[in-house]
């Protein structure tokens, strides 16, 4: 489990304890966790436009836990 820090293009901000988050090869934003038998179901989804920025929580390179930004560009999954 992660968590995870979506902030919006209307000002808002989502945080979201999920499994993973990702990017669709389309910008769509997808947030997914597992069921009670480890399949993997969408718990959430936000279209590229709607989305400014994606940060994961972890630790940085100091050691300490802040919130990372995840790549503007490209598909990726983060867990």
């Amino acid at each position: 489990m992660a968590v995870f820090k979506l902030r919006l293009t209307d000002g808002r901000e989502r945080l979201i304890e999920a499994g993973r988050a990702g990017r669709t090869a389309d910008g769509q934003i997808v947030i997914e966790d597992t069921d009670s038998l480890g399949v993997w179901g969408c718990l959430e989804e936000y279209p590229a436009e709607k989305v400014a920025a994606v940060y994961r929580r972890g630790p940085a390179e100091s050691g300490i836990y802040t919130w990372i930004p995840q790549p503007v560009e490209g598909r990726w999954w983060r867990y």
